[in-house]
């Protein structure tokens, strides 16, 4: 498939499967400073939008995760990593936010 936005060049279409928890990062380089959470994936949808597209449950304090959201590049992983994530960005001077570990009010 082409890229939705430019109709040009190659994009794959991802679906992963339903009940995988992914860990997210969502990094603003200008600061140094990383944001992080878990979730379920729930769905893959097709919108006429990003060719790979999933609808996640978020695992963590969704309502600050729409305050502190930054940049447009985010980073989603099978897994949990926060722990590891946390260990390595402190080692290198980022700072990390982990929206999972807030509560949701």
């Amino acid at each position: 498939m082409s890229h939705y936005e430019s109709e040009y060049g190659a994009a794959p279409k991802v679906e992963i499967p339903k009940g995988q928890q992914v860990t997210f990062i969502d990094p603003e380089y200008s600061t140094g400073r990383w944001l992080g959470f878990k979730g379920i994936v729930k769905s893959n949808p097709y919108y006429e939008i990003c060719r790979s597209q999933q609808d996640v449950e978020i695992q963590g304090d969704w309502r600050k995760l729409i305050k502190e959201v930054r940049d447009s590049h985010w980073m989603m992983v099978y897994g949990d990593y926060l722990k590891e994530l946390g260990y390595a960005t402190r080692k290198i001077g980022i700072n990390w936010v982990d929206i999972s570990k807030t509560q949701q009010t």
